[in-house]
């Protein structure tokens, strides 16, 4: 790009040539990895080429020794040389803080792999836009691809600014991006700032925050990708951890450590794709739903699941029968009122409730619940598995909390030692807190469902083989699965 043009025209119209390519060459746009482990993956991969990203927070918060390790990477594993643009530190100090992490500057100066520049906003801007000086030659002499700039909050004020702080800002911003440069634009958040509200932070292609709070009195780092212009991002927060190699980023969402080659199908495909492959045999996982949610669908499609596997499906808790929205739903999903009837006549469907004191009429008692589960289990047949659902709110309700705990332990006891798998569905609002941080203890796995706003969303908080997925957005939908996530 060396020695193109100047102007504002032109970097608008690459800028939406790039942005509307994105949709269909997505996964072919060339990326620049930061070299951070973790903030890659919350960039899907990188910076994408040319692009100026600004790196806003308070002091403290690892500003620029993110730039440093970006521009060490570049140029250590990489082969991209890149220049320092300091307006505040000495390059002897940036030498000795690179020292701490292991990254030997000087060496990588001497290799013409990078530059260090002190020098002051004015000077900057002259030697960019006009496209001569020191810091241009510099570019051109190492083959520069990337630039941290640190910090544009020296553009502020400076008395010897040609123009406005927006336009001197956006100049450099355009001068950067002229000179085929990746950048890395530093801003120093003041006070009680937010992100996202200052001009440059609209200006950048791409908005990265960093953050401190106190967590049990001791002060943690955050990075957050705010965004990221033509590229997808993962909108989520990363703990910034400083190592003895560089900054490290931990997501708060986590892949699957492995997938199941055998679980049990929820009857929602991306619902079972994010716990790893659905339910394992021998667990117990907690459904956690909002008021505003109907549970039934995912009922539904649960003992869809159980009758076409040739599984026997139980329920225990507050109703004798299913409910007819859950019959609804088994019509559309192929399972008519004729088959559940078989199913229920020859047990592979069977229902157990209500279950309470066993005094009152129509009751089962615990002991009535326990016996006839170790009677099915008794009957399985070879390869035939139990799904056991339980409606825990009921049994809260009715039991009382140490009761339900009494069963709940029986029941997942029995399930375990003959490898079923055990759904509890439980709605936070009518259990309370302590019912649920119970209930939570004893689970394998919990996947959450409430309502913000206008919509559900769902989140996997804990599962057998580690998961732990960002928010999803849930919809009910018109057709089968009746169901529908959205990440």
């Amino acid at each position: 790009m060396r020695g193109t043009p100047p102007g504002a025209f032109l970097f608008l119209f690459r800028d939406i040539e790039r942005k509307g390519r994105a949709g269909t060459m997505q996964t072919k746009l060339p990326r620049v990895r930061t070299g951070i482990e973790g903030l890659d993956d919350l960039l899907c991969g990188g910076f994408l080429e040319g692009d100026t990203v600004l790196l806003a927070g308070a002091p403290g918060s690892g500003k620029t020794s993110m730039g440093m390790q970006y521009l060490y990477s570049g140029a250590a594993e990489y082969d991209e040389p890149g220049i320092f643009i300091t307006f505040e530190e000495f390059p002897q100090r940036i030498y000795r803080d690179a020292v701490n992490f292991g990254w030997d500057f000087p060496r990588l100066e001497k290799e013409n792999k990078l530059k260090v520049i002190f020098t002051s906003p004015d000077l900057v801007q002259q030697d960019l836009l006009h496209e001569q000086g020191i810091i241009t030659e510099m570019i051109h002499e190492i083959g520069a691809r990337r630039a941290v700039v640190d910090s544009i909050s020296h553009f502020q004020h400076h008395p010897s600014l040609h123009g406005d702080r927006r336009e001197a800002i956006y100049g450099l911003m355009n001068a950067l991006k002229r000179e085929g440069l990746t950048s890395i634009l530093i801003r120093e958040l003041p006070g009680e700032e937010e992100v996202g509200s200052a001009a440059e932070d609209f200006l950048a292609d791409g908005l990265i925050a960093l953050s401190q709070e106190r967590v049990e009195g001791q002060r943690m780092r955050f990075v957050e990708v705010m965004k990221s212009r033509g590229s997808p991002h993962i909108p989520v927060r990363g703990m910034l951890l400083f190592e003895a190699g560089g900054l490290n980023v931990i997501p708060a969402h986590r892949k699957a450590f492995f997938h199941f080659e055998e679980a049990i199908s929820t009857g929602i495909p991306h619902l079972d794709n994010l716990l790893g492959g659905g339910i394992p045999y021998g667990s117990f996982y907690l459904l956690e739903n909002g008021s505003d949610f109907h549970p039934q669908l995912l009922e539904a499609n649960f003992l869809k699941e159980s009758i076409e596997a040739g599984d026997i499906w139980v329920q225990v808790g507050s109703a004798p029968a299913l409910s007819q929205e859950v019959c609804v739903h088994l019509r559309g999903l192929g399972i008519g009122a004729g088959s559940l009837e078989e199913k229920i006549k020859n047990g592979t469907v069977r229902i157990i409730g209500p279950v309470g004191s066993a005094d009152e009429a129509g009751n089962c008692s615990a002991e009535d619940v326990i016996k006839t589960l170790e009677e099915i289990f008794l009957s399985l047949r070879e390869r035939q598995k139990l799904r056991l659902q339980i409606d825990l709110s009921s049994l809260a309700i009715s039991l009382g909390l140490n009761d339900l705990l009494d069963l709940l332990s029986h029941l997942l006891g029995i399930s375990r030692c003959y490898g079923g798998v055990s759904l509890g569905l439980i709605q936070p609002h009518l259990v309370g807190e302590e019912t649920l941080g119970k209930v939570r203890s004893l689970a394998d796995g919990i996947v959450r469902i409430w309502k913000q706003g206008d919509f559900d969303y769902l989140q996997i908080l804990k599962a057998v083989n580690s998961v732990r997925t960002r928010v999803q957005t849930i919809l009910e939908i018109p057709d089968p699965p009746y169901l529908r996530i959205v990440s």
